[in-house]
């Protein structure tokens, strides 16, 4: 008998050291990012020290690919565009919004080979554009296109990524692509190609923060602590404009040029995350079914998750007013 309870006494001990052990892990964070921009910002400003959980990262080289990484239940947040959203959102993903940001939406731009003898949008009727299908590509040139009077069925699409994008417009199978940033200022300084109209008046100029419903629900507090160090991250960007250029050079293996114009034309900074910025994504839902990309329409409403945003929101309040650029 005193041997069975010594016996169970030792089980009980292993079970609880184990136990112990286990709660003493921190939290993993599994974080994708866009060509790894936004680490590269937590990184370079310090805003990785000391963190109270893991962080692994993994970089992408569009929205797409951060999505379907998200939606399969690979990553619990992802940096990534907010009109790629709108199409895994529609399509019932397990993801909502919660952060986001804001960058200069004419980084955005149509742009077409250094000889092309096209000048102007009008002059795109009968042409082939290279875009990415649901992504900022394609709703910058439904807009480029509406406001130049013409009509998607005027041109001809050709669905790319942005490097095959890229490709497509060195070589000349296609005449305009639209790229963004860092693929907007390796298009004008490396390939000087040029640039005939932007997403100026077109994009909504927000980017998001997306996580998984699992992630929100097991990992709120260190979701909520990573948008924090963003926000800060993003501030220390801005007023360090070269040391960030750097950083992106080093961390991204791209020229000190392109990532120089980079900073400099994108302005990203941290916003409020409030029902404002639905707004937008709603508006842009609704110009997306309209021109027939999204087959219905689209309530946006239940896509956010104001909750996790409040440190970030508080950091983008403070944000000193010569560093807030077209913010809308």
């Amino acid at each position: 008998m005193k041997r069975t309870l010594r016996v169970f006494a030792g089980l009980l001990a292993a079970t609880l050291l184990a136990g112990a052990a286990s709660a003493a892990e921190p939290v993993t964070l599994r974080l994708g990012d866009v060509k790894g921009d936004r680490y590269a910002a937590l990184r370079a400003s310090g805003e990785l020290d000391n963190l109270p959980y893991k962080l692994e990262m993994s970089a992408f080289p569009s929205g797409a690919p951060v999505l379907e990484a998200l939606n399969a239940g690979a990553l619990d947040i992802g940096f990534t565009g907010d009109i790629p959203f709108l199409f895994v959102y529609a399509a019932g993903a397990p993801l909502k919004a919660v952060g986001a940001w804001h960058f200069n939406p004419a980084t955005v731009a149509l742009v077409v080979g250094k000889d092309s003898p096209i000048h102007s949008v009008a002059e795109l009727k009968g042409k082939r554009i290279a875009v990415n299908r649901g992504g900022w590509g394609h709703f910058m040139a439904l807009g480029a296109l509406r406001r130049a009077g013409l009509k998607p069925e005027d041109v001809t699409f050709s669905f790319l990524g942005p490097v095959d994008g890229r490709a497509a417009l060195v070589r000349g199978s296609v005449d305009a692509w639209v790229p963004w940033e860092p693929y907007t200022s390796s298009a004008v300084l490396l390939d000087q190609a040029r640039v005939i109209d932007n997403g100026d008046g077109i994009m909504t100029g927000y980017s998001y923060a997306l996580a998984s419903d699992a992630a929100i629900a097991g990992k709120k507090a260190a979701i909520s602590d990573l948008l924090t160090r963003l926000a800060h991250a993003q501030v220390w960007a801005l007023q360090h404009p070269d040391a960030f250029a750097a950083a992106l050079a080093k961390d991204l293996n791209m020229p000190r040029e392109v990532t120089r114009r980079w900073v400099g034309e994108a302005r990203i900074s941290p916003v409020v995350f409030d029902a404002n910025i639905a707004a937008t994504l709603q508006k842009a839902a609704d110009f997306f079914h309209g021109e027939g990309v999204l087959p219905k329409a689209l309530d946006v409403a239940p896509a956010f998750d104001f909750s996790l945003s409040a440190g970030a929101a508080e950091v983008a309040r403070q944000l000193p007013a010569d560093l807030t650029v077209g913010q809308r």
